[in-house]
């Protein structure tokens, strides 16, 4: 079977979200599909000592809706084509398509501004829907983004599989540890890019509960980018409490230093408003680090009964995991435990495994 694989969002360098999704599912797919030809289909050149493996790379135009006209147009087709959405919403009426889908943010939190609004109901409303009508089958990253499928558009239960992502597996890079400044410990940690949908509001205001009651001196790590009017909204909030000194605004970490925050943390903290999957709550389980996430989407699916769960807008909620955590020493324990458990459930194999089976039954 010739399966078509398009690699976009792809990066090559500091991938996240998406693209690590991509990134992995292409070193993945070859080795576990023996007898198999793959293609894939990137804006760039997919360069061999990165993504290594036996496949056929053709680049296809940059450009949303050239995109789309190059694959309408495509001539020598593969016989399943798999494709991330709502990244890129392919409208296939030949072959076999199997668009694979993450999560679905906007359908849930509305975008802001009369551009995003359109382009939103454009990609969501016209293509995503055309995409859906036209697939054979759909992949979801989880049970939570399965049910939203359902509900958004209506797609029947047994076209959709559930195939779990895998996650950056951190220990390799263990050697490029840097030393952590020790007046910064001990330290809550969250790692993402700071806007709504990741609460880092939620967790500043619960950092900040939480310290005005413990009188504690730990201090909040935040690691990804920032900027931007929320970004100085926290900073005010901060800027108030008092604590502006006693939380951190990272932005971009090497894998090395990542490794570094996650291991020396009290827990990380991850109440996220959505998740299609919560790839770090994995993460930080895989390397002993309890974890604080939201007891709704994908997050309390993935977390099972390793970590601690609380309601994402209940900012009490969050402050007093908070506090559970710093206090209790035997809970920490419990969740490491528990945790380097969960996180062996996550490969990237058995993802690639998976899709490989859909691919092979439709």
């Amino acid at each position: 079977m010739r399966i078509g694989f398009v690699a976009e969002p792809y990066e090559e360098r500091n991938a996240s979200g998406m693209g690590y999704v991509i990134v992995e599912l292409m070193r993945a797919l070859p080795g576990e599909g023996k007898g198999h030809e793959f293609v894939f289909y990137s804006s760039k050149p997919i360069h061999r000592d990165f993504v290594p493996g036996e496949y056929t790379n053709i680049l296809i135009p940059k450009g949303f809706l050239r995109k789309l006209l190059f694959f309408f147009k495509l001539a020598d087709r593969p016989d399943v084509l798999i494709f991330m959405v709502p990244m890129m919403p392919l409208v296939v009426r030949w072959g076999k398509s199997i668009p694979m889908c993450q999560e679905l943010a906007s359908q849930k939190i509305r975008p802001r501004g009369i551009r995003e609004k359109l382009f939103a109901f454009f990609r969501d409303q016209v293509l995503m829907r055309l995409s859906f009508r036209y697939a054979r089958h759909v992949i979801a990253a989880s049970q939570a983004t399965k049910r939203d499928l359902m509900h958004f558009y209506g797609i029947a239960e047994d076209r959709i599989t559930v195939s779990y992502d895998g996650f950056q597996t951190l220990e390799k890079y263990a050697a490029e540890a840097v030393s952590i400044d020790p007046s910064l410990k001990p330290y809550f940690f969250f790692i993402g890019k700071v806007k709504y949908r990741k609460n880092v509001h939620g967790i500043v205001s619960a950092f900040i509960a939480f310290r005005k009651r413990t009188g504690s001196s730990c201090r909040l790590l935040i690691a990804g980018d920032y900027g931007g009017s929320y970004y100085e909204k926290l900073r005010e909030e901060l800027q108030a409490s008092g604590l502006r000194e006693d939380v951190r605004f990272l932005g971009y970490t090497t894998k090395g230093e990542l490794y570094s925050y996650y291991t020396n943390a009290l827990a990380c903290v991850f109440p996220s408003i959505n998740e299609g999957f919560g790839m770090p709550i994995v993460e930080a389980m895989s390397l002993g680090v309890p974890v604080i996430t939201s007891n709704i989407s994908s997050m309390a699916e993935v977390a099972g009964d390793a970590a601690l769960l609380v309601d994402p807008h209940d900012v009490d909620a969050i402050s007093a995991a908070m506090e559970r955590i710093h206090s209790d020493g035997a809970l920490r324990d419990d969740l490491i435990g528990r945790g380097r458990i969960r996180a062996r459930d996550f490969d990237w194999k058995k993802a690639a495994q998976e899709y490989i089976a859909v691919a092979e039954r439709v």
